[in-house]
């Protein structure tokens, strides 16, 4: 079993992968700019303004799980500096820690739908296009860029694993679309679509967490695409959880929001044959299981 730090521990996908990982047996430390129910295995960081040089002499992790990162693409608009510190500096401060300090295996957490171009054919492939329409999809390439270079340059391994909409049970997760269509119906209100001919790949929190388990296992030395293959329109989505939720509410549509993709499919045929990873949860039975959550 490995010693690992999973960074923005304290998010949805890094709680779930804290508890994935410490009952697979790992001995698990946790960095995130919020304080933890377990001080004594956690160090809190904000990456970007403070050094993370004393969580890894303290914990001497051998596996990095980064996680932390500015997630909200209209925030980028509004602050890209901000999102510039948060998922550029504080990834190069990252890797710099675990190269210096020896860390051996590094697993970054990027955002495919987001850096490539969404008017490439679809599904995407990790070798399809990049051209990110937003401050936040360039962050995170850039933090990929750093990663594979100085992982690269120090021969140690790395991955990459670029996620399309990871989601699941609506009240742990407490953001993205799902949520707010389950919010807005659970208080009789009519949720606004951003763009009803809008698409998005969902993938289940279960099933990234498997392809997170696997990189530790098995690294590519490669950009990896997380996701179910498939898309589905914003509008469809919203009647599939109206179905669930046995609401007879019609959403507000509105036009997309300025710097969001607007048609997003990932392939995943790399991470069957790199990792031996395939989605295991349908979209129709992971929406029951997120709105399960919600009761």
């Amino acid at each position: 079993m490995s010693r690992i730090l999973v960074t923005g521990s304290e998010g949805f996908i890094g709680t779930q992968t804290v508890k994935r990982l410490t009952t697979s047996g790992h001995e698990v430390f946790t960095l995130d700019r919020r304080g933890s129910s377990n001080p004594e295995k956690h160090f809190k960081c904000d990456l970007g303004r403070d050094l993370p040089d004393d969580a890894f002499r303290r914990f001497k992790p051998e596996v990095v799980v980064h996680l932390a990162a500015q997630i909200d693409v209209t925030s980028s608009f509004s602050d890209p500096r901000a999102d510039l510190v948060s998922n550029g500096l504080g990834t190069l401060m990252l890797v710099e820690a675990s190269q210096k300090l020896g860390s051996a295996n590094f697993i970054y957490i990027g955002s495919g739908g987001a850096i490539y171009d969404s008017n490439a054919k679809p599904p995407l492939s990790e070798a399809s296009p990049v051209f990110p329409v937003s401050p936040y999809g360039l962050t995170k390439y850039l933090g990929e860029g750093y990663v594979r270079v100085l992982s690269e340059k120090f021969e140690t391994p790395w991955t990459s694993l670029a996620l399309s909409n990871c989601y699941g049970p609506v009240k742990d997760h407490g953001r993205g679309v799902i949520y707010q269509f389950w919010k807005a119906l659970r208080e009789d209100r009519s949720p606004h679509i951003n763009g009803p001919d809008v698409t998005r790949d969902f993938v289940y929190i279960d099933d990234v967490v498997a392809a997170i388990e696997l990189a530790i296992k098995k690294p590519t030395y490669s950009r990896v695409n997380i996701s179910s293959n498939s898309e589905i329109s914003l509008l469809n989505l919203f009647k599939v959880i109206a179905i669930e939720l046995q609401s007879q509410i019609e959403p507000t549509i509105g036009a997309p929001i300025v710097g969001e993709v607007l048609r997003s499919c990932l392939g995943n045929q790399s991470a069957k044959e790199l990792l031996g990873w395939s989605p295991t949860i349908s979209l129709q039975e992971g929406i029951k299981l997120a709105l399960e959550g919600g009761k």
